[in-house]
């Protein structure tokens, strides 16, 4: 199971872009929480409490407990947006949900490993996978997966349905065939196969020759 984060929050007021820079001005970040009845509410995170929660999380999709007037609200954040310059936080999107009822999130891969592939047979490791996404109770949710490749041999992937989840708490979503980490030949190597071909080709005798 994921970290517990704890958020304080307070109602927003004002809304508008001009209105969101002065709150960003002022030290918060301007937020939204999508409420299980439909509604959409406005918040403001106090930005240097929020920034330091978020880093402590591998994965920018987390669940968190939201305080906001007394109450506490169990939501995942679905989206930051930062500041190209500053990388700042500049809005929050959270997603209320029933801790008694299934979510969708988004779980990073993290690889693990150094291939044989990489390592005694000239392959490169390539990526083609960051995350995938799964259903699961709030409860049994995780930021990221780790995904072994060091058996990998070159010609070798890792897929989707490869992916060590337990089965009773996770449903994955995405295309179970879909490659997540294989090991491919290097560029020099690929380069030079049709060249090979080319000179064993001729190396061939004619038809009819001894």
């Amino acid at each position: 199971m994921a970290q517990e984060t704890n958020i304080a929050a307070e109602v927003r007021t004002v809304h508008g872009s001009s209105a969101a820079r002065r709150l960003r001005r002022a030290g918060l970040v301007p937020a939204v929480l999508a409420s299980t009845k439909g509604e959409t509410e406005l918040l403001q995170l106090n930005a240097h409490d929020f920034e330091r929660e978020v880093a402590r999380h591998a994965n920018p999709e987390f669940i968190a407990h939201v305080a906001l007037g007394g109450t506490v609200r169990t939501a995942l954040v679905r989206e930051l947006q930062r500041d190209g310059i500053t990388g700042r936080i500049t809005h929050a999107d959270f997603g209320e949900i029933d801790p008694a009822k299934k979510i969708h999130v988004h779980v990073q891969l993290r690889l693990l490993g150094d291939p044989v592939g990489v390592r005694a047979e000239n392959g490169v490791l390539e990526q083609q996978l960051r995350s995938v996404q799964v259903a699961c109770l709030p409860k049994d949710a995780i930021e990221t997966l780790a995904v072994d490749v060091s058996a990998l041999h070159k010609g070798d992937d890792v897929k989707v349905k490869d992916l060590a989840l337990d089965a009773e708490k996770f449903t994955v979503v995405d295309d179970a065939e879909q490659v997540v980490a294989n090991v491919a030949a290097v560029e020099e190597e690929i380069a030079a196969a049709p060249a090979a071909a080319a000179a064993a080709e001729e190396k061939k005798p004619a038809k009819g020759k001894k």
